[in-house]
C-alpha cells in the first residue's frame, strides 16, 4: 500500500533532515509492508532542532509548495568571535575584542527587516557551478557565494546577556521567507555593530501552517508511524482555497486538460476525495500536482 500523507517531525539536533528521512521511510516501510517515498520540506542543518515537515509517497511532490511558505526560528547568537561554518560547529575564525551594547543592537536589528541582500555561509547545500558550497569548502578551494535577495518579515529580541564590555550573547525570534539562512543574519547583525558574531543555537518554530505544537517526537514517529500521519487534505485547505468540481470536470482536469474554474491563484480540487493542487494557465486551470490514484 502506497501512503500519502505528511508527517511533522520535531527534528533532534545532531541529525541530519536527510538522516530523519531515511528513519521515517525505513519505519513507515516497515509498518505498512511496502517501500515508500519520502522527502522533506525545507533542510534544517544538523546543529538546528524544531519543525521538520515530510511528504510521503505523492504528498513529495509538494515540496515547492511547502518550501515557499513562511519560516519562523528562535536563534542564539555569541558576540565577539566566529567560525569558518558561522556556526557553534565550526573551527573558530576570528575575534575581536569589541562587543555590541545595548543601544547599538537596537539600532542594528531593524536594518535586518524587510526585502534584504544576504550571503549565504561557505558551508551550505547551494550549488556552486555544479558543486554543493560545504564540499568545496571542505576542500579548501577558493570560490566567492553570490547575494541573494531574501525577506525577513520581523525580528524580536529576546534573552539579551550584557556585562561590564557589552552584550556577549542575544537570544531572538524571526519570520522569514524561504532561503533565509539564520547563521548569515546573526554574523551581519554582528558586523553592523563592528563584532563578531556566531550562531549557537537554532530552533525552527513553524513552517508554513505547522508549529512546534504540532510536532511528533522523532522517537514517537519511528515506534507507531501509522499513528502520526497528517492528512494531506486538511493540510492543503489550511494553505489555499477549497475548490469543488463535478465529475466532469474532474476527468477534464485528472486527464491533463484545463478547465475554468471559480477561482484565484493556487487552488486545492476536491471532487469527493481530494484530487490535486491546480494553477491557472492560459487555456484555463490544470492540475500542477495530483494527489489521487
Amino acid at each position: 500500500m502506497k501512503i500519502t500523507a505528511l508527517a511533522v517531525i520535531d527534528k533532534p539536533r545532531g541529525l541530519s533532515s536527510s538522516d530523519v528521512v531515511v528513519k521515517c521511510r525505513g519505519s513507515l516501510s516497515h509498518a505498512v509492508g511496502e517501500r515508500q517515498k519520502c522527502g522533506h520540506m525545507g533542510t534544517l542543518d544538523p546543529m538546528a532542532q524544531g519543525v521538520l515537515v515530510l511528504g510521503f509517497g505523492k504528498a513529495a511532490r509538494l515540496f515547492d509548495i511547502m518550501q515557499d511558505k513562511t519560516k519562523a526560528y528562535r536563534a542564539s547568537v555569541e558576540f565577539g568571535y566566529t567560525t569558518d561554518t558561522l556556526d557553534a560547529e565550526g573551527k573558530t575564525s576570528d575575534t575581536c575584542d569589541h562587543l555590541p551594547d545595548w543601544d547599538e543592537l537596537i539600532a542594528a536589528i531593524p536594518k535586518f527587516v524587510g526585502r534584504i541582500e544576504q550571503v549565504p555561509p561557505k558551508y551550505s547545500a547551494l550549488n556552486i557551478a555544479g558543486r554543493r558550497a560545504y564540499d568545496l569548502a571542505r576542500r579548501g578551494a577558493h570560490f566567492v557565494v553570490p547575494k541573494r535577495e531574501v525577506e525577513i518579515a520581523c525580528i524580536d529580541p529576546g534573552t539579551i546577556v550584557e556585562g561590564a564590555r557589552g552584550v556577549s550573547k542575544m537570544t531572538f525570534d524571526v519570520e522569514c521567507g524561504s532561503g533565509t539562512y539564520i547563521r548569515s543574519l546573526c554574523r551581519d547583525i554582528a558586523l553592523a555593530c563592528g563584532s563578531l558574531g556566531c550562531m549557537t543555537a537554532l530552533t525552527r518554530t513553524r513552517s508554513g501552517v505547522f508549529s512546534l505544537d504540532d510536532c511528533t517526537r522523532l522517537d514517537d514517529f519511528l515506534a507507531d508511524p501509522t499513528a502520526h500521519l497528517v492528512d494531506v487534505a486538511t493540510t492543503l485547505e489550511k494553505m489555499m482555497p477549497r475548490v469543488d468540481v463535478d465529475q466532469d470536470t474532474a476527468r477534464k482536469l485528472l486527464n491533463g486538460r484545463a478547465a475554468e474554474l471559480n477561482a484565484d491563484g493556487v487552488v486545492a480540487v476536491f471532487c469527493g476525495e481530494l484530487l490535486g493542487v491546480a494553477r491557472k494557465k492560459e487555456a484555463g486551470y490544470k492540475l500542477d500536482i495530483r494527489l489521487c490514484e
